[in-house]
């Protein structure tokens, strides 16, 4: 399959199947993490956004469940990856934005979404370093994005200036301890944060396929003063 642009070729992609809200859903996604360890030489950051994550699956799947999460909200993707939850946002009826700091994931976000008739999502590149976007939404969506705690303080900021007063943050994670850690921050912090998990199977060549344990993390920040 070619790569589309901002894609290095050597990522080899695989197009799947997953079943979320009734429906068949075709993603596109590295499915061999080997690859991407050959391919780190070349890439000016490790392109894990190029996976499908269970996280991701999750989260998608707490939306098919809960389409009210969705269905007329302002939604924002950080780090969208390959953009399951964000194109499930949009088919139940979201105004949806994604984002992501390379642009080759952007861009397999939006094969993905014209593969499955989903249209009318923006994108824009982004670093969580050095964010300037202000616009405020219902909903911040995340899947797997605490995994570096070194991005904790810069993804609070974000949270607390892209939320919309009385919207939500519905973050996927894998159970990371540093997740927890910052879940618990948050709390300490005056957010009312409530906690989930649930087990996701992928079935993909060149993974192990077992069963991963999702945390599903709801979010709402303290009142502004």
């Amino acid at each position: 399959m070619a790569a589309p642009d901002g894609i290095d070729a050597r990522l080899p992609l695989v197009t799947g199947e997953i079943v979320l809200g009734g429906r068949s859903w075709r993603v596109t996604a590295v499915q061999n993490q080997d690859a991407l360890v050959e391919a780190m030489d070349s890439l000016e950051h490790m392109p894990y956004g190029f996976l499908l994550w269970e996280a991701a699956v999750g989260l998608a799947q707490l939306l098919c469940e809960q389409p009210e999460r969705a269905a007329g909200k302002r939604i924002l993707e950080l780090g969208c990856g390959v953009g399951l939850p964000g194109m499930v946002a949009r088919w139940l009826g979201a105004e949806v934005r994604q984002t992501d700091h390379q642009q080759g994931a952007l861009n397999l976000a939006e094969k993905n979404a014209l593969q499955n008739g989903i249209t009318g999502i923006e994108r824009f590149l982004a670093d969580w370093r050095d964010w300037n976007h202000t616009e405020r939404y219902d909903v911040l969506l995340g899947a797997d994005i605490l995994y570096e705690r070194a991005m904790h303080a810069h993804l609070e900021r974000i949270f607390r200036e892209n939320l919309a007063s009385g919207g939500t943050l519905l973050i996927g994670d894998p159970v990371r301890p540093q997740a927890l850690e910052f879940t618990a921050d948050l709390e300490r912090k005056g957010w009312r944060m409530h906690l989930d998990t649930r087990m996701v199977r992928l079935h993909e060549e060149g993974r192990e396929n077992r069963p991963v344990e999702v945390a599903l993390i709801i979010g709402t920040p303290c009142e502004r003063r």
